[in-house]
């Protein structure tokens, strides 16, 4: 905040118990957005906002000016926290007062998820007012919280509420999981305003309000306003925002500077109460801390005017005491509070360096955090408590790491989840206990799978079954049995598939386990879809119906995985997009990242093959900037953005194509083997190649043929054919690629139509007639795949077309400006007022990039602006109601 001009009630709950009236510099255009979005949802047309903006740019002044403005509006704060692992749905828990004590009820209730987000949107439906739910400092949020997010924003229209979101855009890079949650947020509904630091001008009138010289401020803070409001506030101009804070403390004397102390190793604000049991400061000593400008008031609670002065005091807190205060707060709160967040309990219990306290609620947050569907949280959870376990007995250490293994493995943290793995199965063996042992042999195969580690994976599914053999038969041998059924589904061997798969299932009804036989009726299932049996399909089904049934939320994952990725590799695509759907309805409450990533890998393949390139080239980038995300997912990704470039003539192709290719060499499978060996294969002939000498796509082609893969040896045929590696012909009437290689070029264009697969008809078409090469030229030119165009024009002209001339590069598509594909994409882009660093992580290239598309548009437009650039393709044509056309 900059300036206080006191304060002015309003009706709400959450955090604000009264709304600031403050006066802002710079600020008056995103202040008159805000409110335009207020009064366009007073109007029943609900909106997301975005409010964003480094650290201390004035994001929570400029919600309190709006708060302050308000009359009859409902509103509803509440504020993410910087705990060691967030509270689930932390923000809801703040203004839980202003609900009613049915809604009240579900929070914290494990399964209730999905009700309580449902019952909270229909409280936004009920109220007779206009709502104003706000969420702050959401570059913090828990899993949980974001899914919330994404629930409401995808509703909003609906409601007379604005929900406002603010955040920190300096803290997102490119992985954060909220950039992911903004790429799903449904556009019409959306507006952004980012906020700028001020200009040299607001500077020099801050500080001559201050009373105070302006020379080398604007330098020193870089127009930040709480930095320049710090300085201004301290002696002198120090030289970093923490020396001002820091400098600011130092004059309090010893009861004030104790008071600031323990505040500041409690993130976000600390009741009063707590402050009173913990201190018991005097009158004075609480209106000396308020009138030093470091700390606010509210209703029940003191808090830092900004979280960066708070940030630089708890930094500078010598160890012993930052360690003592976190203990007496910790014991606090364990006397007096019956309803504390233990995420809360486990933040001080591990600042205090208190093992045990660490251990009794750290596995409790985690498993709130699992009821919630925030297995990351959990994640986190279950290591900070193994951090203190060294004192543990041993058989409790293995199980916290068996606990940490699995709730990385649902997060795509495979190398996290091996490594937890490892310590779990060293401990079982050091105990002799054989049963365990097995059980952790039969997970690390699974997990080295996962880490694309195929032949490790074997090795740990041979020893779980020789191992477990020797026992007596229980649900850990039909596990081990269904694990090795599930690898030969995954390598394409559907006979041994079948047969182990149906050992783990006779023995999951003998014994009643009703989890192995949802997971073995998956294996057998996939194996015998798959290989065309359509009877498969019912068993995977079933295996569905019953973990949805019994709650097996892993089981429910990966069949809609595996029901995913068949259905787009038979190319059933209706019946994908279904599964998709409701794939995603699925893991938006729950927090399965392995799984939902690895569904949105298909999809963006799904999006590619009916020629959606950029839906499929935003949703691959995406995937493959993640960090942790499994091989399994980031080679069908990889591939997918690979073939993008290869096709539109794009530079980077190749490096895809070579990591790819390395991922999928170690996994051995020819499912990730194929797509691989097809991309290069097509780029071997969109270069002109007049033979094939890759060794992949030739060992590829004949792995294929060993296991009588007919989708991989027809499209891998084919292309093969084309460059005249395979002799004769592959018949199959109902794959296209075959019966294009047969010389059937009619009857595979049809069925490409049939698809909806433009690109791959066109591919049929240019082995037709004259008319249908032409054709086939007009479609790869309208898709903006300029290296096909070239090969196309080069087949043209040898085949003695008249008038195919080299013409202009294929992405420019006819357009009064000339604009390319890719300059359309960004010109659709700047229209919506995305940042350069927003356009750049869209279309995944590098600002540098995006700034030079955005001076090649201006230049063909005539212009000077982007807004000048956005009106002008208006005038032109190229865009209607705001959308670029395409």
């Amino acid at each position: 905040m900059i300036y206080s001009l006191g304060t002015c009630p309003v009706r709400q709950s959450g955090r604000f118990s009264g709304a600031e009236a403050v006066e802002l510099i710079e600020r008056d255009y995103a202040l008159q957005r805000l409110r335009d979005a207020v009064g366009r949802a007073s109007q029943g047309e609900g909106l997301t906002v975005l409010v964003s903006g480094e650290a201390g740019i004035g994001k929570t002044s400029l919600v309190r000016r709006l708060v302050g403005e308000c009359g009859e509006e409902r509103i509803l704060c509440g504020g993410c926290e910087a705990l060691f692992s967030p509270r689930p749905l932390g923000p809801v828990y703040d203004m839980a007062s202003a609900f009613d004590t049915h809604l009240q009820g579900m929070l914290g209730v494990d399964g209730l998820r999905s009700q309580l987000f449902a019952t909270l949107f229909a409280d936004l439906q009920q109220s007779p007012r206009t709502t104003l739910l706000i969420l702050e400092d959401m570059h913090w949020a828990d899993a949980a919280t974001l899914d919330l997010v994404k629930y409401l924003a995808r509703r909003i229209h609906q409601v007379r509420a604005l929900l406002l979101l603010t955040y920190r855009d300096d803290e997102l890079g490119e992985r954060h999981p909220l950039r992911l949650v903004f790429g799903d947020l449904p556009a019409d509904a959306l507006i952004r305003v980012p906020l700028l630091p001020l200009s040299e001008a607001g500077v020099a009138s801050m500080a001559q309000r201050s009373g105070c010289l302006a020379e080398g401020i604007f330098a020193a803070t870089g127009g930040n306003p709480f930095f320049v409001t710090e300085i201004l506030g301290a002696d002198g101009v120090p030289a970093t925002v923490r020396d001002a804070v820091l400098s600011r403390a130092a004059r309090q004397p010893p009861g004030v500077r104790a008071l600031l102390d323990l505040v500041a190793i409690v993130p976000t604000r600390i009741e009063i109460s707590t402050v009173d049991a913990v201190l018991a400061p005097t009158v004075e000593e609480i209106s000396a801390a308020l009138a030093s400008g470091l700390l606010t008031a509210g209703s029940g609670f003191y808090a830092y005017r900004h979280e960066l002065a708070r940030i630089s005091m708890e930094q500078a807190l010598p160890e012993p005491l930052a360690a003592a205060l976190h203990a007496r707060v910790l014991s606090c709160l364990e006397a007096g509070y019956d309803d504390v967040a233990t995420a809360r309990l486990v933040h001080h219990a591990a600042g205090a360096g208190d093992a045990a306290a660490v251990l009794k609620y750290a596995p409790q947050a985690a498993a709130e955090a699992i009821s919630h569907g925030s297995h990351c949280e959990a994640a986190t959870l279950y290591g900070m408590a193994l951090a203190h376990a060294a004192k543990l007995p041993l058989k409790a250490q293995a199980e916290l790491f068996e606990q940490r293994a699995y709730q990385c493995y649902l997060t795509d943290q495979a190398d996290n989840a091996i490594a937890a793995g490892l310590q779990a199965l060293a401990i079982w063996r050091e105990l002799g206990s054989q049963r365990q042992e097995g059980h952790m042999l039969r997970w690390l195969s699974r997990l080295h799978w996962f880490a694309g580690r195929n032949r490790d994976a074997e090795a740990y599914a041979d020893q779980a079954v020789q191992l477990l053999e020797s026992l007596p038969a229980d649900s850990e041998l039909a596990w081990a049995l269904s694990n090795r059924s599930q690898l030969y589904m995954l390598a394409g061997r559907t006979e041994d598939a079948v047969a182990w798969g149906t050992c783990a299932i006779d023995l999951a009804k003998q014994i009643g386990d009703a989890e192995v036989l949802a997971h073995a009726l998956n294996n057998v299932g996939t194996a015998l879809y798959a290989s065309g049996d359509v009877g498969g399909k019912a068993l995977l089904e079933q295996s569905l119906c019953l973990a949805l049934e019994r709650g097996y939320g892993e089981h429910v994952a990966r069949a809609y995985a595996n029901l995913t990725s068949t259905e787009v590799t038979i190319r059933d695509y209706p019946a994908a997009m279904q599964t998709i759907r409701a794939a995603g309805v699925y893991f938006a409450e729950r927090d399965f990242d392995s799984w939902s990533n690895y569904v949105l890998a298909w999809q963006s393949r799904l999006d590619f093959e009916q020629g959606r390139w950029e839906a499929a080239a935003t949703i691959a980038g995406q995937l493959i900037t993640r960090p942790t995300v499994a091989p399994v997912t980031r080679i069908p990704a990889l591939a997918v953005l690979a073939r993008i470039r290869l096709r539109r003539g794009d530079p980077g192709a190749s490096e895809l194509l070579d990591e790819a290719s390395e991922l999928a060499r170690a996994t051995g499978e020819l499912q990730r083997l194929a797509p691989i060996a097809a991309a290069r294969a097509e780029a071997a002939w969109l270069h002109g190649d007049a033979c094939l000498a890759d060794p992949l796509v030739q060992q590829t082609y004949q792995l294929a043929e060993q296991l009588s893969d007919r989708r991989a040896l027809g499209e891998l045929g084919f292309w093969c054919w084309k460059l005249g590696a395979v002799q004769g012909s592959y018949h199959d009437e109902d794959d296209p690629y075959a019966l294009q290689w047969d010389g059937r070029w009619r009857a595979a264009a049809a069925i490409w139509d049939r698809l909806d697969c433009p690109y791959m008809r066109a591919v049929a078409l240019l082995d037709g007639d004259e008319a249908s090469k032409l054709e086939a030229l007009a479609t790869f030119t309208a898709l903006g795949a300029c290296a096909t165009v070239r090969r196309c024009r080069e087949q043209l002209r040898q085949a003695g077309v008249r008038g195919v001339t080299r013409g202009p590069r294929a992405t420019t598509v006819a357009n009064p400006a000339g604009l390319t594909l890719r300059e359309r994409h960004v010109m659709s882009l700047l229209a919506k007022g995305l940042s350069n660093a927003e356009i750049a992580s869209r279309i995944v290239r590098s600002e540098k990039t995006v700034e030079h598309h955005i001076s090649a548009i201006l230049r063909k437009l005539e212009v000077g602006s982007r807004g000048e650039a956005v009106a002008a393709a208006g005038r032109l044509g190229l865009t209607e109601q705001g959308r670029v056309l395409r």
